[in-house]
């Protein structure tokens, strides 16, 4: 049956947090920590809560390229343990989330002049393929027929283009599955709240078996309050080193580095063809003598394309990372290289996003780590460096190996084969019959058994079943959904990570008032709040674009 996962609950789960001590918290609601707090919940035995001080996502979770990488581009590296675990991770992943973990095809192209020989390349696919259980549909493969390249990626340039290795990824919604990941552990147990966010650390222990007192402030209220736990962890990504900086441990020295961290990504009018991705070596860096990087070009829905990443040094502060508009004229000069025919420009860009990658800091001169650390200061508490979407579950599977023994808890790990929350589309199916029928089979795969909840709103208001506007394909009853059963709090929220019409046309400014003055309608925000969330959702938008537009 779908689980209620509203504001309501957020204030119950809140209150939990305070009514007894817990074993675990967990400071965090990216990725990493919601594999964190999924995996404590699953593994029973553990009291265990997380807390975000925004919203679930809302920082580098949201803003990758959303591939669950197979691990090719390790060989480069000779990396072949990471190259197995992030197989493995991904075909985790397919297995535990079918409907939101989907395979794509990804053509590698190699132009003369690229930094490795095509020769080498598929030599290296060749060997990339006993190194896990592929499905046989998704063996590497090398295409040298530029005619052929060109008939299954899209126009990219001809000319040099010496051929192309085709290996199989996954598309994710980052987002999504970071949300759906927090639901699972929710519905297992896990105390879960957004929007309320770490202080201060009021007490620690001074011996084995002492707990920690944390003081925690709802961002909505303002209100502040204390809770104990036995452990704290952090999963805060890019602001770890800020909550390190409050560790009475605290050494004066940052763990991560800001070098190269930070990442954008443009939404254009499609490029590639069909489902299959491209990366290509860039050139920019090669003319100024510095190592050549991969550019993607995904698809992103059928009417457009994602093309990334950038590798920048961040200017402005992690909680608002803008595209610049040298990064934004760096990448559309590498698609319009590759795609000489395209035509773009600065005003076909539909939407732009960024995000800082949490990197460990260099031990050397120029080595940049995007590895994972899990490390303990001597105050007892866990931090998680690094980590990537791909392999987030394994990360958390590592850290609970490691609290579970602290805490002298049985160690059972789950998630490997616990389907996510919304991977059962027979139940969400069979509930879903009020749904109009040109939506039914995408709304059971986008929410799976939680459809259901979907469907009850419409079979008890029929006005439900209508999209929210002409030119969205969403329906009414989703919007009440995200609020009742996606913990969403915010237009931005909404519009950017529950429903992603921030990355479409418009980026939902046409939408945010009607959107909200319906959510008044229904009795969910006052005239005040309506006000408020569209001017405000008005302006992330502005400053996200200011840059470039």
């Amino acid at each position: 049956m779908p689980v209620e996962f509203s504001s309501r609950t957020r204030t119950q789960n809140i209150q939990n947090l305070q009514r007894e001590p817990l074993d675990v918290l967990v400071i965090g609601g990216g990725i990493v920590g919601a594999g964190l707090i999924r995996d404590l919940a699953l593994n029973g035995g553990i009291r265990a809560g997380l807390v975000e001080k925004g919203d679930f996502a809302n920082g580098t979770s949201s803003a990758t390229s959303q591939l669950i990488h197979g691990g090719f581009r390790y060989l480069i590296k000779r990396d072949f343990t990471l190259i197995k675990e992030a197989r493995r991770e991904r075909e985790i992943l397919l297995r535990i989330a079918p409907n939101l973990v989907k395979p794509a095809p990804i053509a590698i192209l190699n132009y003369k002049g690229d930094p490795y020989p095509l020769t080498g390349m598929s030599l290296a696919a060749h060997y990339y393929n006993h190194l896990s259980k592929a499905d046989k549909n998704e063996r590497a493969c090398t295409i040298r027929d530029p005619a052929q390249i060109r008939d299954m990626v899209g126009p990219v340039e001809p000319r040099s283009l010496k051929g192309c290795v085709v290996v199989w990824d996954s598309m994710v919604d980052d987002a999504r599955l970071t949300l759906l990941t927090l639901k699972d552990a929710h519905r297992n147990g896990a105390f879960v709240a957004n929007y309320v966010r770490f202080v201060e650390f009021i007490a620690q222990p001074g011996k084995a078996n002492e707990a920690h007192t944390v003081l925690l402030e709802d961002v909505h209220s303002g209100e502040r309050f204390k809770i104990i736990t036995r452990k704290v962890v952090s999963a805060a990504g890019p602001w770890t080193d800020r909550l390190w900086e409050k560790d009475p441990a605290y050494d004066g020295i940052p763990r991560l580095t800001t070098r190269k961290a930070k990442g954008i990504h443009l939404i254009l009018p499609r490029l590639n063809r069909g489902d299959c991705g491209i990366a290509t070596f860039t050139r920019a860096e090669k003319r100024q003598s510095e190592k050549p990087r991969i550019i993607f070009t995904l698809s992103f829905d059928e009417a457009h394309s994602a093309v990334g990443t950038t590798e920048s040094d961040p200017e402005a502060d992690p909680d608002s990372v803008p595209p610049s508009a040298a990064e934004v004229d760096y990448l559309l000069s590498e698609v319009a290289r590759i795609f000489p025919t395209a035509s773009v420009n600065r005003a076909s860009i539909v939407s732009a996003y960024a995000g800082v990658r949490p990197l460990i800091a260099p031990k050397g001169e120029g080595f940049v780590s995007r590895e994972h650390l899990v490390t303990e200061s001597k105050s007892g508490v866990m931090y998680i460096y690094g980590g990537k979407l791909t392999t987030h579950r394994k990360i958390a599977e590592e850290a609970v190996d490691r609290i579970a023994e602290e805490l002298g808890c049985p160690r059972s790990c789950k998630t490997a084969a616990h389907p996510l929350g919304n991977a059962t589309e027979s139940e969400g199916g069979r509930r879903a019959k009020s749904i109009p029928s040109v939506d039914r089979e995408r709304i059971v795969l986008r929410y799976g058994r939680d459809a259901a909840a979907i469907g009850k709103f419409i079979t008890e208001d029929r006005t439900l079943a209508e999209p929210i506007s002409e030119s969205s394909a969403f329906l009414k009853a989703e919007v009440l959904y995200a609020f009742w059963g996606e913990m969403t709090m915010t237009l931005d929220d909404l519009l950017w990570r529950r429903l992603r019409i921030g990355f479409g046309p418009g980026q939902g400014v046409d939408l945010a008032p009607k959107i909200a003055r319906f959510l008044g309608e229904r009795g969910h925000w006052d005239e005040t709040k309506i006000t408020a969330e569209v001017e405000s959702y008005i302006q992330r938008i502005s400053q996200l674009n200011a840059e470039f537009r």
